[in-house]
């Protein structure tokens, strides 16, 4: 773009916005709300006469009511289209009473009488509360104000407003508000309750209430709020004349270019925004959005820059360095953050943070002002930056770390619910912003950097996971053509304005730099292209700004594109700092002068995610994912990894001799769990296209399951992995192997097994043990139990189960059981197949009178005893061919004791041992622990399993399919391994040998003959033959799962059904990646 048309329109952009500095006019260009119209439409001098003051406000209205529905327009959210229709009906049925003077007004009523307006306004509004989620509203006031609207239309005779769906919700946030506010509470002092007293009529006495209205003659600069203020007085005889002249120069004010094509309103058209004057709100805006973006104010714009600097700094004098929205408002947070730092910007470097810190200060984070429902995110994020601006920013180190600690909490708890903006990419921006100052603030003050570690080490790992989950968001929602949000082009400015305050973060340098092709450069360079090529949008604003109704504003639109026009594209070759990972996951600082510097994750910690990722690429359900977003959700498996590390030895659940005998197949392992997760993740992200960043969207909650959730499920996983290895090594190859896996070495295990479980119901109810009245349980047993009991109290003492209904933990105890009890059965059957196996190998030993080739002499582990007789591990036959290419000879068929078919063993026995059953049940207790009251909407009652009837049923059918399927794809890819550790598989049950007769060559054979190097061509085209059959089962099995899929599409939300999608995407690459690679872990049990 040229520099020089770019900053000719900068300077127009400041001219404009300070030459309202000085006017003294005030400044607002905010869109029209038919909200605040409706309200200036009723307006009546003298009360019930029948002359409305703003005739010209009812025009407003009848044009903008809807023929399709007879509602008003929901700008972007329900609760717009709630409160304009609402509002506008309310107007409807106060005119209705009076006869029409007004020509245009007769002449619009003509086409389309009052009382058809009325009830088509009326079922308009019913439709609209039928499927309105009071619970996720988080708009200015809407509790109050939707409350009074409702009781008022009432009294005007609409019937049916206070039993719909959600009108109990609503009820409590009403009370709930006015707790914490009381209506008396306006009498005594300003509060926000000044900016909505619409919501007070009959409730309060307007005559109480005059002394407090702004200099400018407004209540608290809301247009809606002074017309009730001058209608309550009108009813008692008495009048304001300032509040009148501020309507009338809200109603006559100056329009900005583009402002008008928001609503196809000019000046005088009767339209009126929100709120009026929002100067102090734009000018700080502007100047400070151009100014981080690199524009300078030098000699070009001195003239406007001096003026913008005067105004904010008699602003500063005035209100004792705290700041409205507009001048001498009430003070909030957010504004004054932005105009401190807008001031330092301008030059003036006296201004501090005291008056903001005694202000706002909170106990974990800043508020925006007094009584509010809900911090918000993008005014914590605002304070930071302003904190991190201070000339010496260590003495706020507490303030810092609070902020900070806040932030990166709300996005690892997908507890963010932003209050001023519906874009998410918004408080995105704003809290890459945030982080990157705080990161290039630590890099250049050493000090600083101790002081911020030593309060929150945890930070260290915060800081990196929620910047690359804000990247994962920005880079899996930018569009093919390079905008964000559908071709928005403010939404496309914050895309690209993120990802230039991320690109200052050293670890997603590295991302940029190792894989020889920077696709963060290239996204921003995308989405300039995009600005630049529809440059005509930039004066257009959007309806993305909340205030009681959605708004937009064409100067904040025009100011973030232009910043995102002028902002440097990143180079990533060279840095002048950067940090490193150690081990541990923990980030050090250091200072570097090349582009070689220190990678801030470790090489070797990255080469061994980087390998799973290449692997996971090659699987079906990866296979078409973004390779940036591949690229990212590595670097966050990274960090994970690191975590998990330190929390395995935090729990330490199990024994650190089991880890250390297959201490480098963990490690493999390993790598992968987080990055299943995290890939997952990104898929998911993909699929939706940034889940939250639509037009449209709720403010700021992003689609999918948290930060939180997946980290616990890592946390599992790694569980879960380290439980197989146990019950493999502890007690299937020492303890039952000891044992010859006697019928009674099994009754112990499994008692052992309820003894755990008793425990938990009952810590003094133990059962008898099968070794006597006393405890005199042999020593490994004992041992055995008190690392289950770790495990399992883990799991089941978790707070998201313990918050969870007591149904729900008492299904997950007994699947935990149930899979632990797999465990032993699954044991049992490897017995019982080895020992058939071991008689077939000694019978033909004697038909050919040739020994197995297999050394009778096998290392034993010194750690455990040396058991009376080892199994053969494997099968002779195969050999054999080698020997005597005429024997025939015969095949290792798994028939169970108990008449098993395979069905019945992979629905049960096998899918138990998956642990996916009990794994999706906790999965669901997080999923609704995070999103408990205090998190987002939901309580810890709306799990799925306690839904009804069918949601259980179908949730349940879906989990089987996945864990059958899971299972039968874990031995498509592990024939070989299993056959060489003696395993049963899948392969091996007699069904899938009918076809050949029962007669031909075994696929364990084959499998084992591939190790060892005696294979035939027959072996290979039957084991060929038989894996096409198990991937035929295991596809069947995949279609159980698609319809079970599609039928709780139907009977959960689409959040709530991206979060269990992402499960089955975990559990099913899990499978894939057996297919593409075999990844086990081998054990040796004799």
């Amino acid at each position: 773009m040229d520099p020089l048309s770019l900053q000719a329109q900068i300077n127009s952009l400041v001219t404009f916005v300070s030459s309202h500095c000085s006017s003294g006019k005030g400044l607002g260009t905010t869109s029209s709300a038919i909200y605040d119209t409706a309200w200036l439409s009723m307006i009546q001098k003298p009360s019930n006469s029948g002359h409305f003051l703003f005739p010209q406000c009812f025009t407003y209205i009848l044009r903008h009511q809807l023929p399709s529905t007879g509602g008003w327009t929901s700008y972007a959210t329900p609760i717009d289209g709630i409160l304009n229709t609402a509002a506008a009906l309310l107007a409807l049925k106060r005119h209705s009473l009076f006869p029409s003077h007004h020509p245009t007004h007769r002449q619009l009523e003509q086409d389309w009488p009052l009382p058809s307006r009325i009830s088509h306004a009326s079922t308009a509004l019913q439709s609209m509360l039928s499927t309105w989620d009071v619970a996720s509203t988080d708009q200015v006031g809407f509790e109050l104000l939707v409350t009074r609207l409702f009781l008022l239309l009432e009294e005007s005779g609409v019937q049916g407003l206070s039993s719909f769906p959600g009108s109990a919700t609503l009820r409590a946030l009403h009370d709930a508000k006015l707790a914490k506010l009381p209506a008396n509470y306006v009498y005594k002092a300003r509060s926000t309750l000044y900016h909505s007293l619409e919501a007070l009529t009959g409730y309060i006495d307007f005559e109480k209430v005059g002394h407090l209205k702004e200099e400018n003659g407004s209540m608290l600069a809301s247009p809606a709020s002074t017309a009730a203020y001058l209608m309550g007085l009108a009813e008692k005889g008495l009048w304001d004349d300032e509040s009148e002249g501020y309507l009338r120069g809200v109603v006559e004010r100056e329009r900005f270019e583009g402002e008008g094509d928001m609503d196809g309103g000019q000046k005088g058209d009767g339209g009126v925004p929100c709120a009026w004057p929002t100067e102090t709100f734009e000018v700080t805006w502007v100047v400070t959005t151009l100014a981080e973006a690199g524009v300078g104010f030098g000699e070009s714009s001195e003239g406007s820059t001096r003026a913008i600097r005067g105004y904010l700094e008699r602003g500063w004098e005035r209100d004792g360095g705290l700041f409205s929205f507009f001048p001498g408002g009430l003070v909030d947070a957010d504004d004054t953050a932005r105009a401190i730092m807008a001031l330092r910007h301008l030059g003036n470097t006296k201004v501090g943070v005291e008056p903001l810190i005694s202000a706002f200060e909170a106990k974990d984070h800043f508020r925006t002002y007094e009584g509010e429902r809900n911090p918000s995110i993008s005014a914590n994020c605002n304070v930071l930056t302003c904190l991190l601006m201070m000339d010496d920013p260590t003495m706020y180190s507490q303030q810092i770390v609070k902020t900070a600690k806040y932030l990166c909490q709300q996005v690892h708890t997908n507890s963010v619910r932003e209050k001023w903006h519906i874009n998410e990419l918004y408080w995105m921006m704003l809290l890459s912003q945030s982080l990157a100052s705080l990161f290039d603030s630590m890099a250049a003050n050493p000090s600083l950097e101790a002081s911020v570690f030593q309060l929150a080490p945890e930070l260290q790992e915060q800081i990196p996971m929620t910047s690359l989950h804000v990247l994962t968001k920005v880079l899996g929602s930018q569009g093919l053509d390079g905008s964000w949000a559908n071709g928005i082009a403010e939404v496309t400015a914050y895309g690209i304005l993120t990802l230039s305050w991320l690109s200052h973060l050293p670890w997603i340098q590295q991302l940029g730099r190792m894989h020889g092709v920077n696709f963060i450069t290239a996204s921003i360079e995308s989405g300039k292209a995009f600005l630049e090529a529809h440059r005509h949008d930039w004066k257009k604003g959007q309806y993305l700004w909340i205030e009681k109704v959605t708004y937009a504003s064409p100067v904040l639109c025009e100011a973030y594109c232009l910043a995102a026009a002028v902002v440097p594209v990143p180079d990533f070759t060279c840095s002048a700092s950067t940090s490193v990972v150690d081990a541990n996951g923990h980030m050090r600082l250091v200072q570097s002068t090349t582009s070689d510097s220190s990678l801030f994750v470790s090489e070797g910690l990255l080469e061994g995610v980087l390998k799973a990722g290449q692997l996971i690429s090659l699987t079906p359900l990866f296979r078409n994912l973004a390779p940036r977003l591949l690229r990212v959700a590595e670097m966050q498996a990274c960090y994970a990894l690191g975590f998990l590390q330190r929390k395995r030895k935090e729990l330490g659940i199990f024994p650190e001799t089991c880890a250390a005998a297959a201490q480098g197949a963990d490690e493999k392992y390993m790598a992968f769990i987080p990055l299943t997760w995290t890939a997952s993740n990104a898929l998911g992200v993909q699929a939706s296209g940034g889940h939250g960043h639509g037009h449209g969207h709720g403010h700021g909650h992003s689609g999918g399951p948290s930060n939180y959730v997946l980290q616990e499920m890592m946390v599992l996983s790694m569980l879960n992995y380290q439980v197989d290895e146990y019950m493999e090594t502890a007690v299937e190859r020492d303890f039952l192997g000891f044992y010859n896996g006697s019928k009674g070495s099994l009754e112990a295990v499994r008692q052992v097994i309820d003894q755990v479980f008793d425990e938990f119901d009952d810590p003094l109810g133990r059962k008898r043990s099968i070794w006597g009245d006393a405890d005199h349980t042999p020593t490994n047993l004992k041992i055995i139990r008190s690392t289950l009991f770790r495990y399992v109290g883990h799991i089941l003492l978790h707070p998201a189960v313990r918050g969870a209904p007591e149904r729900v933990q008492k299904r997950l105890a007994r699947e935990v059981k149930t899979f632990l009890l797999a465990h032993v059965s699954h044991a049992e059957d490897n017995m019982q197949f080895a020992a058939a196996t071991d008689q077939l190998s000694r019978r033909e030993e004697e038909e050919t009178g040739l020994p197995s080739p297999i050394s009778e002499s096998e290392p034993s582990d010194p750690s455990s005893p040396e058991p009376p007789s080892k199994r053969r591990r494997l099968s002779s036959s195969a050999s054999l061919n080698t020997v005597n290419p005429q024997a025939q000879p015969k095949t290792k068929i798994f028939t169970p004791p108990d008449s098993r078919t395979f069905y019945s063993w992979v629905r049960t026995t096998s899918a138990d041992h998956t642990s996916c059953p009990f794994s999706f049940t906790l999965y669901t207790c997080l999923l609704s622990h995070n999103n408990r009251p205090g998190n987002g909407n939901k309580t810890a009652e709306e799990n799925l399993f306690n839904k009804d009837a069918r949601t259980s049923y179908v949730a349940e059918a879906m989990v089987r399919s996945l864990a059958s399927l899971c299972r039968m794809y874990n031995d498509y890819g592990s024939i070989t391994r299993d056959a060489g550790e003696g395993n049963l598989n899948s392969v091996n049950f007699e069904e899938f040998h009918i076809a050949g007769g029962g007669g031909s060559q075994g696929v364990v054979e084959l499998g084992r003959a591939s190790v060892d190097g005696y294979g035939d061509d027959a072996g290979e085209e039957e084991e060929s033959r038989v894996k096409e059959e198990l991937m035929w089962i295991a596809e069947y099995e995949r279609r159980g799962l698609e319809r079970s899929m599609g039928e709780l599409q139907g009977l959960v939300g689409a959040e709530e059904m991206e979060s269990l999608r992402l499960f089955v995407h975990v559990t099913d690459l899990y499978g894939q990646i057996y297919v593409v690679r075999d990844i086990g872990v081998g054990v040796r049990r004799g």
